[in-house]
């Protein structure tokens, strides 16, 4: 099996990198995104007085269906403009640290790309009201739409040109053990289990607390439309319960993932692993969050932790990774079945 390779995190070329690459992270996810929207903020402060009381602030199918006042336009350019970039950057900087790829530099094109579209929405907002004394004759919020969608798409393409092309860094491999040759008939199987961390169980709980929340609020205030975050609630509840924890398989018919309530399920057959090893996972680095995901270089991932992860590479499809404890046990034992199927021809 393999012996405990050198983390490239560690060798001075790929630190430098990795440091070139968060400082990039910060100015184009932070700086940029804050003077954009200090210009969104400096222009509805100055186009405040112009505005009705109440101004609109949604607009339906049917035109402007929800007021509020002017002065929430701040705070609309500010929690969004900025929030969100920030959210994103810093918890793509504390969740990645050593271990960097396309996801992270994605993430901070898309925390630029978020600020353009938040500055867009609020000045646009604001500039198509001013004058009016009514601000229900705000009817044709189209454009405002438009380029708002093309501010986040152009920004972050932007953002991405602007930070650098860093390599993926590559897995840690771990030192597995090594299982003695299997014999004819002989079976040997391994099983675990795959948790979701607590932090992520925390977070999900939170998000679910406040979805409960926002369905009393409409529950008491717009009982008609309740049912839109009941079901959301109900998704999410769905979605939780089925991705939090897996059984995990490894034998002579190959590695099996399947959910706790049978759905969904992963199966790789023994003859379409072409190698399998041990690895130290960082599941926001290297796949954006924690869950059943598809990373941007093909791999798959049942990834609720970081930490010891197996590895399965397939004939013609992108790996396969799972975060398990005693994942070294596991790739050895896929290791001694593939030997085995190997003498065996």
């Amino acid at each position: 099996m393999t012996s405990p390779a050198l983390d490239p995190a560690t060798q001075p070329e790929a630190a430098a990198e990795v440091r070139r690459a968060r400082r990039a992270l910060i100015v184009v996810g932070l700086i940029i995104p804050a003077v954009l929207t200090a210009a969104a903020v400096a222009l509805v402060a100055l186009w405040m007085p112009e505005l009705p009381d109440p101004a609109a602030m949604h607009w339906g199918a049917d035109g402007v269906d929800g007021f509020a006042p002017p002065a929430a336009y701040l705070w609309l350019a500010s929690v969004l403009g900025l929030g969100l970039p920030l959210l994103l950057v810093t918890a793509t900087l504390s969740m990645a640290r050593t271990q960097w790829g396309v996801t992270a530099r994605f993430l901070g094109a898309l925390a630029l790309g978020l600020s353009g579209f938040s500055a867009v929405i609020a000045a646009g907002s604001v500039w198509m009201q001013r004058g009016l004394a009514d601000a229900a004759a705000a009817t044709n919020v189209l454009p405002v739409m438009i380029g708002a969608f093309c501010a986040l798409l152009v920004l972050s393409a932007v953002g991405w040109v602007l930070q650098p092309d860093v390599a993926a860094t590559p897995a840690l491999t771990l030192k597995t053990a090594h299982l003695r040759s299997i014999a004819a008939g002989e079976r040997v199987v391994w099983m675990g289990t795959a948790t979701m961390a607590r932090p992520a169980v925390l977070v999900i709980g939170l998000a679910g607390v406040m979805l409960i929340g926002v369905t009393w609020v409409m529950l008491l205030q717009a009982p008609d439309k309740v049912w839109i975050p009941l079901l959301v609630l109900v998704v999410v509840g769905i979605a939780l319960a089925a991705t939090a924890s897996f059984r995990v398989r490894a034998g002579a018919d190959g590695l099996t993932v399947r959910s706790q309530l049978g759905a969904p399920r992963l199966h790789v057959p023994l003859e379409e692993i072409t190698s399998v090893r041990a690895i130290e996972c960082h599941p926001f680095a290297e796949f954006g969050g924690v869950g059943w995901r598809v990373a941007l270089d093909g791999r798959t991932g049942v990834v609720l932790r970081s930490g010891p992860a197996i590895e399965v590479g397939r004939r013609g499809k992108g790996a396969v990774v799972v975060t398990v404890d005693g994942a070294e046990t596991a790739a050895a034992t896929l290791q001694a079945h593939l030997e085995h199927r190997g003498a065996a021809r």
